[in-house]
């Protein structure tokens, strides 16, 4: 029987970063290995290759994904509704799920930080891919779940 893969979370932040962040390369998807300059493309692209894990997300990050790429960055809704979709499309193609999980993780002050864990724990992944602080700060987070920037997971799976 084949192993699973390692469950990985993406913080919304991430994902963001690699539609409209400095250096996103949307909607050019890069090659594995992904040579770009922005690490969360890079992260992004690694999910689209779906070989070394499995990506999963919530209601919560598609929903305020979308609201903070039309809100925060001007983006269509119509775009922002396409960057939703193809996000899905990744996860679906990795393996994961988009799962609600329940409210569990109460570690962090900032509510949101506290809904990443909760998906982590659910998705039993044993990573979370974040460009904030208050969430790499803790890692390894219950000594089980890393929390990396997007550099040092590109860096690490590759």
């Amino acid at each position: 029987m084949p192993k699973a893969k390692p469950a990985v979370v993406y913080d919304i932040n991430v994902l963001v970063a690699a539609f409209v962040g400095p250096d996103a390369e949307w909607p050019f998807i890069a090659l594995v290995p992904p040579t770009t300059n922005s690490p969360d493309s890079d992260a992004l692209s690694i999910a689209f290759d779906a070989d070394e894990f499995s990506l999963y997300s919530s209601p919560h990050i598609m929903e305020n994904l979308a609201r903070v790429l039309v809100d925060a960055y001007g983006v269509l809704p119509a775009r922002a509704a396409r960057i939703v979709i193809a996000v899905l499309e990744i996860v679906e193609t990795s393996g994961g799920a988009v799962i609600d999980p329940p409210r569990k993780a109460c570690s962090v002050a900032d509510y949101e930080d506290n809904l990443i864990l909760d998906l982590a724990i659910a998705a039993e992944a044993t990573i979370v891919v974040s460009n904030d602080t208050d969430l790499t700060s803790m890692s390894p987070w219950h000594n089980r779940i890393a929390i990396l920037r997007p550099r040092e997971f590109v860096a690490r799976v590759i």
